[in-house]
């Protein structure tokens, strides 16, 4: 292996055509010690640049000195490296004007290789700022920002593709932005970042998914979403074959919401009449949020808030005892989440009849009637596997990369940013199952009284 194949290999340099000196310096470029570098770029070329005419003989392209420049690589031993580069000049004898030999190393016009310029984005795919980028590569920050634009100007979608299966979720994203939330729709089924909509509210959101053509848009089989109201009409306007699914996380965040909302108006009424029950139910308020089905009733230990030995079920038991309306509004959302747990839809479209002859606290109430409203689609929530985890996941990504550049003021550099951190090095995704095939229903635990009808009219309990 020669001296010049040897330096290429290292540097990975893939152009043939240069050759490398035997000589190493160390100069300061721009206040910095770099590594130097010589050497010299030369081929016979094919044709004249400038006229077109093919070189046939020496005589039409002649060579005509050289022209040294500067181009920045790598570093080496974490020091930057320059390479001191003696490209050739050719002379044309027929339009007799001159021309510079050209390398893939870097573009024309420019200092910084093309490995570096790779090297950014690759840095823009991890979660840190674009100046921490731009130090560890020695370049300016606007070099590093002229490569988000365009590497994610490569990665934005044309207005001719949807995927089947939509999943989409707001973000706050900067300031200026009409609300400061934008929206963001991945595939669901591969959860790749297909766009992002600088603004979701419901004229913004319309006129921007009627830029794709209706086939496009008829191919759109479901909109996995949560319950912002806005959403359903846009579904409804743009995606006509498209069935609505409301994500199951959202349906437990609004009735473990309300329920919560109910044991903090319970707790402030006993605050100073009843002080050892308050500071039980301020301290335990994830037992009363945790699913009935995974509460352990076997394993005993001491409390500093009870006497003598306890089990969760014991502790919760108690707390439901210190105020009826919390007894009444945890088993009505406790009933539901079972029934959503084990997708049983029949069940939890009969809780919420049930419910509507009886007396709950408001919050429950609205909490009811919110998914009495949202009624069709929360029944696909049981028939689909799809659903928005995926794409929160993307939103806590998204929450880091501002954080660890202080707030974005440009919507098109954080947009970039996003989809160069999840779409540049993504690769082919294996499609998941649509429907759940296999339900493993658990049987209901004591405190859940399922009714339902037998064929002679009479209730039994399930």
């Amino acid at each position: 292996m020669t001296h010049s194949q040897f330096i290429r290999k290292t540097l990975g340099i893939k152009d043939e055509n240069i050759q490398f000196e035997k000589q190493v310096s160390e100069e300061t470029f721009r206040g910095q010690n770099h590594l130097v570098l010589f050497g010299k770029l030369t081929y016979t070329p094919k044709v004249c640049e400038k006229c077109g005419i093919v070189n046939r003989s020496t005589k039409d392209i002649v060579k005509n000195g050289t022209k040294v420049t500067t181009v920045k690589l790598t570093h080496i031993n974490f020091k930057p490296v320059l390479l001191k580069l003696k490209k050739q000049r050719f002379l044309c004898r027929h339009c007799q004007s001159t021309f510079v030999a050209h390398t893939r190393l870097v573009d024309k016009d420019c200092f910084i290789s093309n490995i570096i310029k790779s090297t950014i984005s690759i840095e823009l795919t991890e979660t840190q700022s674009m100046s921490l980028v731009a130090k560890h590569l020695n370049v300016s920050s606007n070099t590093v920002i002229r490569q988000l634009t365009k590497y994610g100007d490569s990665l934005r979608k044309d207005y001719q593709y949807l995927p089947q299966h939509i999943s989409m979720d707001e973000f706050k994203s900067v300031k200026n932005v009409s609300g400061a939330m934008s929206l963001i729709f991945i595939d669901a089924q591969t959860h790749e970042v297909i766009d992002i909509v600088e603004n979701r509210q419901q004229r913004y959101l319309r006129d921007y998914f009627l830029r794709y053509s209706l086939k496009s848009r008829l191919q759109v089989k479901t909109v996995t979403m949560d319950m912002y109201s806005p959403y359903i009409q846009v579904v409804k306007d743009c995606f006509p074959n498209a069935k609505m699914i409301i994500d199951r996380f959202h349906i437990v965040q609004l009735l473990n919401r309300a329920l919560n909302q109910v044991r903090i108006q319970e707790m402030k009424k006993i605050r100073y009449t009843r002080p050892t029950d308050y500071k039980k139910l301020k301290s335990q308020w994830k037992l009363v949020l945790k699913n009935e089905s995974d509460l352990d009733n076997e394993k005993y230990f001491t409390h500093r808030l009870y006497d003598g030995l306890v089990s969760e079920y014991v502790m919760l038991e108690f707390l439901l005892d210190i105020s009826p309306r919390l007894r009444k509004a945890y088993n009505i959302v406790s009933r539901l989440k079972w029934a959503l747990k084990n997708r049983r839809f029949d069940y939890f479209q009969n809780f919420l009849k049930e419910a509507k002859k009886d007396t709950y606290p408001s919050k429950i109430r609205t909490a009811l009637n919110t998914l009495e409203k949202y009624i069709k689609p929360i029944k696909n929530a049981f028939l689909y596997t799809l659903s928005n985890g995926p794409i929160e996941g993307i939103n806590n990504k998204v929450k880091n990369i501002k954080r660890s550049g202080y707030g974005y003021r440009s919507f098109i550099n954080l947009k970039n940013r996003i989809l160069i951190s999840f779409n540049l090095l993504s690769s082919d995704r294996e499609p998941k199952p649509l429907f759940n095939t296999k339900v493993k229903v658990k049987k209901p635990t004591h405190s859940i009284t399922i009714q339902r009808r037998s064929r002679s009219g009479s209730s039994e309990a399930a």
